[in-house]
């Protein structure tokens, strides 16, 4: 069964990340497992790596940076790290560009395949955006041109993250959008800073869990986006609309 955690991150989030990564960590049942950092939401940025992983290195994880975005890097030698390490840690940035990132490198099919091998993972802020089904752009800063656009999928939800502020905004238009596709009773999860949902994946079965807070759920009635009953932290599956 695979597990990912999807955070939301965000400003005054620090101490809240740090339990919710050590929780990830206790379940690899491993002493100091080794985590490969995705940084390509952020174009590989340095600093951003360095502030995450140092905050993050008290819980005893060994981290190491695989590199993809640069034109000299090492797909390669990402690939060796990503089968290698015990969790794969994706970071916040940009989601379209990093996702942008992966196919121009060829790696989005590995990823996914990372992701059906049941190989654990750990999102954060765009990241975990990154890691689910779709999110939605707005071309030329339109938003009657919003659009959806593939992502990893390894956790078949839809996703935002630390959005409390403008209303889960883009969140709604991702599930109008799915609405407008066609598609049954469409489901959007707000990860709130201080919080996120844990996601257990086996086939065609998907449970979600809340961690830190409950999580906002956006659907749609009577042809509107509405809120729906969050999940509570205390929840252990995805319910029903």
């Amino acid at each position: 069964m695979g597990r990912l955690d999807l955070v939301g991150g965000g400003p005054g989030a620090v101490l809240a990340l740090r339990r919710h990564f050590k929780a990830a960590l206790d379940a690899l049942e491993k002493e100091k497992p080794l985590v490969a950092y995705v940084g390509v939401a952020s174009n590989d940025n340095p600093g951003f790596q360095k502030m995450l992983t140092t905050g993050l290195a008290f819980a005893g994880a060994r981290f190491r940076p695989a590199k993809i975005a640069a034109k000299a890097a090492s797909v390669a030698a990402a690939r060796d790290l990503l089968l290698e390490c015990d969790l794969v840690f994706v970071s916040g940035g940009d989601v379209e560009h990093g996702m942008n990132v992966l196919k121009d490198k060829g790696l989005l099919p590995f990823f996914r395949d990372l992701s059906k091998a049941s190989k654990p993972m750990f999102g954060i802020s765009a990241g975990s955006l990154m890691l689910g089904q779709e999110w939605v752009r707005f071309p030329d800063g339109d938003d009657l041109k919003a659009e959806l656009f593939e992502c990893i999928g390894a956790a078949p939800i839809h996703v935002d993250a630390h959005s409390e502020d403008d209303d889960w905004s883009e969140l709604r238009t991702l599930v109008r959008l799915l609405h407008d596709r066609g598609d049954p009773s469409p489901v959007g999860y707000g990860l709130t800073s201080k919080g996120g949902v844990t996601v257990m994946v086996k086939g065609d079965e998907t449970s979600v869990k809340a961690i830190g807070t409950d999580i906002p759920r956006l659907l749609v009635r009577s042809g509107k986006v509405t809120y729906g009953k969050p999940l509570p932290v205390e929840g252990k599956a995805r319910r029903s609309p």
